[in-house]
């Protein structure tokens, strides 16, 4: 019986832990338009934390504007994506839980 619940008392502390680190205070921010500066609306942003389960996600409005918050700190891997567009990739340093960067502009050039 002491096994079994030392065992879920670990795993509600790995979970609890794996939490706090992906969600937190933080922010970013930014834009994403076409190469020739047009904004791109409906474009997918994923914010993942390496070593944690799970992503943060957003999506750019019509001026390309988008904004991810709840996120901890660490070194964030954040991926933009849009049917009929390559990829892009970014990564974003939050020193703290509470920080804020500055807004992050991103070109994303039409698929081959």
């Amino acid at each position: 019986m002491k096994r079994v619940i030392l065992a879920l008392t670990l795993l509600v502390g790995i979970g609890s832990t794996a939490y706090a680190q992906l969600h937190g205070m933080g922010r970013i921010q930014g834009t994403v338009a076409e190469e020739g500066g047009a904004p791109l609306a409906d474009v997918t942003i994923k914010a993942t934390l390496p070593g944690s389960s799970g992503e943060i996600t957003g999506t750019s409005d019509a001026k390309g504007q988008w904004i991810i918050g709840g996120m901890g700190k660490g070194e964030w891997d954040v991926v933009f994506e849009k049917p009929g567009y390559a990829p892009r990739k970014a990564k974003v340093s939050l020193a703290v839980e509470l920080a804020r960067v500055p807004a992050i502009a991103v070109a994303m050039k039409k698929a081959s």
